[in-house]
């Protein structure tokens, strides 16, 4: 800015006419060049106005996104799941008549998950796994493990095929006018065979959407869990053969694509129902390393466009596109658009299965009985209470799976020397029919063995402090405590001094959960119950006599939710 100064006013020293004019002039020439200036600088800061928002406007040479349609690397390493692998390979070639072949290395998208949860080092560029659901567990994974494993990136679905029930067409047809679903699950007019839901995504969407259609309810997707375990079998492809082959209504959980690729010499040919209620679907995602190289970036985007226009390609492989559109050549129920699934959805679907592993896992069970003088008074007009417990825990060794383990031990006052605890069936399997007998006897003929006071609190330090010390991995090991009455001994623990020696014990990792019921009127029940809340466990009561069977039965298969069975 040029300031011109005020005028000089007239006294002695004033200039003379000429040299006014001359002033006069000189400001004016000043007051020009002031404003010539200001125009200058105007006209600049447009420009650059000008110039900025237009720069903006244009993105710079290196953010443009890469060419979708030139080849791939020719080192690029591609692990595919095999349900997959065919899809990739031809639409790979796709991508230019000068490309080099891509070695795509064909891998099940379990065994990828499984040895990244462990923190081994990727052997690919680009993973194609035939659900998002495997990096979501191999994450999972190794955070709960506290392993350092790689960090993925994860891509939306590229392709996708729906969870269907496989049936044969009489069977098909006489559940049509029934809306089969997942929540007719609980009605058990079908057998259901579920492909191991470890090693195929498709079952533990399953088991999602089989928790979706029964409300969360906790208890009774135990029950179903443990009633579709016997039917569970290694792959798809056994699956279906065992559908195939049933002589009585049976259905597969498998997915479209399974179905549709499978060979047509089996024994009855299959067709997929769509369930009536929830509907699953599995994303085939494009999973990269997340310090990945610009080439290999470039190259994930030039493969996910060319798959998003290969529905053809897909479509012949069994695959529907991303968004979950039938193939053009579908007809009835498939034509119904089934979209894939969130990256949420993945997740749960992981913690589907993590859930589903807990409750199938084998129990190692240490059952502790009351066997004090209390648990011969009458419960019914011609039974005692020791009866009724006998006849109940039979029908609980009977629900054990073969490959659960038990161990019988009882308690009440100083049964051995000052000890009030004592083996009486040391553990072994139920697989083993031997020991699987011994314990039913044992179990038959525990009338024999009651006398003395209720020497509880020390029995229960004892049971969870060699369960603890004999933990055995994979396996839900758990006490379970069976009493009628309150703690006796003067002599041992106080329930203080029981609850701090238990949370010393205490390892969630490595969890040792006290299942407690309580028999009748005069069980100290908040004892129970604290017991079991030290433990992460549960306590029941059994108030009337025809109780005891359903609790200790209830106990006994909810052993796998807890705490959170609802």
């Amino acid at each position: 800015m040029v300031r011109v100064q005020p005028n000089t006013p007239a006294g002695d020293n004033a200039p003379t006419r000429a040299a006014t004019r001359a002033a006069k002039q000189r400001r004016r020439s000043l007051i020009l060049l002031g404003v010539v200036l200001l125009l200058v600088v105007a006209l600049v800061v447009v420009l650059g106005v000008v110039f900025a928002r237009g720069a903006g406007d244009e993105p710079a040479a290196e953010e443009q996104p890469a060419a979708t349609d030139s080849c791939l690397p020719e080192d690029l390493r591609i692990t595919a799941d095999p349900t997959v692998a065919g899809a990739v390979e031809e639409v790979a070639a796709t991508l230019g008549t000068d490309c080099a072949d891509v070695t795509i290395h064909t891998e099940d998208s379990a065994v990828t998950a499984n040895a990244l949860s462990t923190g081994a080092e990727p052997d690919f560029d680009i993973w194609v796994p035939d659900s998002a659901m495997w990096p979501a567990r191999a994450t999972g994974q190794a955070e709960r493990t506290g392993v350092t494993a790689a960090e993925l990136v994860v891509s939306d679905p590229v392709a996708s095929t729906p969870v269907v029930f496989a049936a044969t067409e009489p069977t098909a047809t006489a559940l049509a006018g029934s809306g089969a679903g997942f929540s007719s699950f609980t009605q058990g007019a079908v057998a259901v065979v579920l492909p191991d839901p470890a090693a195929v995504a498709a079952s533990s969407a399953a088991l999602l959407a089989l928790q979706t259609a029964l409300n969360g309810d906790a208890r009774t997707f135990t029950a179903l869990s443990l009633s579709l375990d016997p039917g569970v079998v290694p792959t798809p492809t056994a699956a279906l053969d065992a559908v195939s082959a049933a002589t009585t209504p049976t259905i597969a959980v498998t997915t479209e694509q399974a179905v549709q690729m499978y060979d047509e010499s089996a024994q009855a040919p299959l067709v997929p129902i769509f369930p009536s209620d929830v509907k699953p679907s599995v994303g085939v995602p494009l999973v990269t390393l997340a310090d990945a190289s610009d080439e290999t970036t470039a190259a994930v985007a030039s493969l996910s466009a060319a798959m998003s226009d290969a529905g053809d390609i897909l479509a012949e492989h069994g695959l529907r596109n991303a968004e979950g559109n039938p193939p053009p050549t579908a007809s009835g129920d498939a034509e119904t658009t089934i979209a894939a699934p969130a990256s949420t959805d993945s997740v749960n679907q992981a913690e589907a299965l993590r859930t589903w592993q807990v409750l199938t896992a084998p129990s190692r069970m240490l059952s502790l009985n009351d066997v004090s003088g209390s648990m011969l008074q009458p419960a019914t007009a011609d039974m005692r209470r020791i009866d009724l417990f006998e006849q109940a825990a039979v029908r609980a060794v009977n629900s054990l799976s073969t490959d659960s383990s038990l161990a019988t031990w009882v308690f009440s006052s100083r049964r051995i020397g000052g000890q009030d605890w004592q083996e009486i069936v040391p553990f072994g399997s139920l697989g083993d029919p031997a020991h699987k007998q011994l314990t039913i006897d044992t179990a038959n003929n525990l009338d024999s063995l009651v006398g003395g006071g209720t020497g509880l609190y020390d029995s229960v330090l004892a049971a969870v402090s060699y369960m603890r010390q004999t933990y055995e991995p994979g396996k839900i090991n758990l006490v379970l405590l069976n009493t009628d009455g309150v703690n006796e001994d003067d002599d041992g623990l106080d329930l203080p001094g029981l609850l701090a020696e238990l949370e010393k014990l205490r390892d969630p990792s490595k969890p040792v959960a006290v299942i407690a019921i309580g028999y009748g009127p005069d069980t100290d029940q908040s004892a129970l119950e604290q017991i079991a809340a030290a433990t992460d466990g549960a306590a029941y009561q059994a108030l009337q006599p025809t109780d005891i069977g359903t609790v200790l039965i209830d106990a006994v298969t909810q052993r796998g939710c807890r705490p959170s069975c609802g």
